[in-house]
C-alpha cells in the first residue's frame, strides 16, 4: 500500500527562497533512497476563513475553527509548509529514511544555518486509502 509521511512547518515568509532551495536539495536526497514523490505547500498569503471547510448549515463559535498556522503556532512573520513524501510502502519508506538520514547531503545540512525551527516540525506516516489525482 502507498505510504506517506507529512509534516507541517512554520516557516520565516522572509526566508521562503532559502527554504525552497533546502527543500530541493532534500527532495532530491529522499527520491534518490525511494520517495515516489516530494510535495511542499507554501501556505497561501492571508487568512483562510475556517468555516468555508464545512457544511454552510453548520454554525460555529468565533475562534471555534482553528487553522493549520494556528494549530502549530506559526507566528504572523511566518508562513506554514506542508510537505508530502510519498512512498512505495511502509517497508521502502522505512529503508528510504534510514538511509537518507546517513546520506552525507543531509548530515552536511547540520553545519549550515537552518532555515526553519527542527523541534517546531510536526510530523506522522500515513497509509494512503484514497487518491484521485488524474484518475476517474
Amino acid at each position: 500500500m502507498t505510504f506517506a509521511d507529512i509534516t507541517i512547518v512554520p516557516v520565516s515568509s522572509e526566508r521562503k527562497a532559502a527554504f525552497l532551495e533546502f527543500s530541493r536539495r532534500m527532495a532530491a536526497v529522499y527520491r534518490d533512497h525511494g520517495a515516489t514523490s516530494v510535495v511542499d505547500y507554501w501556505q497561501a498569503s492571508g487568512p483562510t476563513n475556517q468555516t468555508d471547510f464545512h457544511a454552510d448549515d453548520v454554525s460555529y463559535e468565533s475562534g471555534e475553527l482553528k487553522g493549520i498556522a494556528e494549530v502549530v503556532g506559526a507566528e504572523t512573520s511566518e508562513s506554514v509548509v506542508v510537505t508530502v513524501m510519498t512512498w512505495p510502502s511502509r517497508e521502502a519508506r522505512d529503508r528510504g529514511t534510514a538511509a537518507a538520514t546517513k546520506d552525507p547531503r543531509v548530515v552536511e545540512t547540520l553545519h549550515e544555518d537552518p532555515v526553519f525551527d527542527g523541534a517546531r516540525v510536526v510530523g506522522d506516516s500515513f497509509e494512503i486509502t484514497t487518491s484521485l489525482q488524474g484518475e476517474v
